[in-house]
């Protein structure tokens, strides 16, 4: 009688990769509520509220200083929480006491699911496609805010970090009438835009990246989130989050619309206040293009997946290094008010 065949045994490799799959899978769940857990430990700041849009109910939190009197026009903060996070994260990292000392009104939207629709077309989050417009739903609360507030029409203004920092690039293409300026952080231009470039007018913009970013290359590419860099190469591995375009690429299409295209910009390396953090600061600006527009670059040489001036809110090896040589949110609020007519 012949011997009974025997099924053979997966191979040690493949055993190994089956294995580091499921744990992915496990740790991707939680990961992005560890990423905002040094946001946690403080309370949400704003009050909660509540908005009907295209069927769906929608919140966001607003900050409201104590100085509004309800009289005088005030410049008015769309702040965008990054994938995963929500409204009351975004509103524990740092612009609300910034809103009350500079006397302008922030407000935190939330996406469906915790994202936005930024126009990555990514195959990972269903609400990452046509079907969900938050470009209307922005508008839609830009309008309600109007109402209730004496908002200064040339001084709105949109920035978020990651899938916040997409969006708010989105924002400037497919708004762009609505916002006087625009600050993209940790993030730069989602790839389908690449091809379909057209700004409604020119727009003021600046960038904030960490040439070492883990999650989003500065010179573009998959954005792939690592959270096992020593067990998995992420170039080797497509997460389905969509692609962005380099940091240079979107500046120079920028640059190309704002009529700013072949002039020279002005560059200052920043002092280096915290030598203990591996990063230095490399400020690139260009002044002077139509209506007035600029376009800005802090190059965070050695940065990673940080905002500047924040908090190590998970380890270096997995996010990167966060800079310590400026308060980028402070940065951002500068901008913005020199960006103003």
């Amino acid at each position: 009688m012949p011997a009974k065949q025997l099924k053979p045994r997966a191979k040690p490799k493949r055993r190994r990769w089956i294995l580091l799959a499921a744990l992915l899978v496990l740790f991707s769940a939680g990961a992005v509520r560890l990423a905002n857990v040094a946001a946690q430990r403080k309370a949400p700041t704003g009050k909660r509220v509540s908005l009907m849009h295209d069927g769906r109910q929608r919140h966001y939190r607003i900050y409201v200083p104590k100085k509004y009197d309800g009289k005088s026009r005030i410049p008015l903060v769309f702040s965008f929480h990054g994938g995963g996070g929500t409204a009351e994260v975004a509103s524990r990292m740092g612009f609300s006491p910034l809103a009350e000392q500079e006397g302008f009104i922030v407000v935190y939207p939330e996406g469906l699911n915790k994202h936005w629709n930024d126009g990555r077309k990514s195959k990972k989050f269903t609400e990452q496609d046509a079907k969900i417009d938050d470009v209307a739903f922005v508008l839609a609360l830009l309008k309600k805010l109007q109402h209730e507030f004496r908002i200064d029409p040339a001084r709105v203004y949109a920035t978020g970090a990651s899938n916040g920092g997409f969006f708010s690039h989105r924002l400037a293409i497919d708004a762009s009438d609505k916002f006087a300026a625009v600050a993209v952080l940790i993030a730069t231009l989602p790839k389908p835009f690449e091809k379909n470039f057209q700004p409604q007018r020119p727009m003021s913009i600046l960038f904030m990246n960490g040439t070492a970013d883990p999650f989003v290359p500065y010179n573009g590419g998959p954005i792939t989130p690592n959270l096992m860099p020593r067990l998995i190469d992420s170039k080797t591995h497509d997460f389905q989050r969509g692609a962005g375009s380099s940091t240079d690429a979107a500046i120079k299409l920028w640059l190309h619309f704002n009529g700013l295209a072949g002039k020279k910009p002005r560059v200052e390396r920043l002092p280096d206040k915290n030598p203990h953090d591996g990063c230095r600061v490399v400020r690139r600006s260009w002044s002077g293009g139509k209506a007035g527009s600029q376009v800005v670059l802090y190059r965070i040489e050695g940065g990673g997946h940080t905002i500047p001036g924040g908090v190590q809110y998970l380890p270096e090896r997995i996010i990167g290094k966060t800079c310590g040589d400026f308060d980028g949110l402070k940065t951002i609020w500068r901008f913005f008010e020199n960006s103003s007519p």
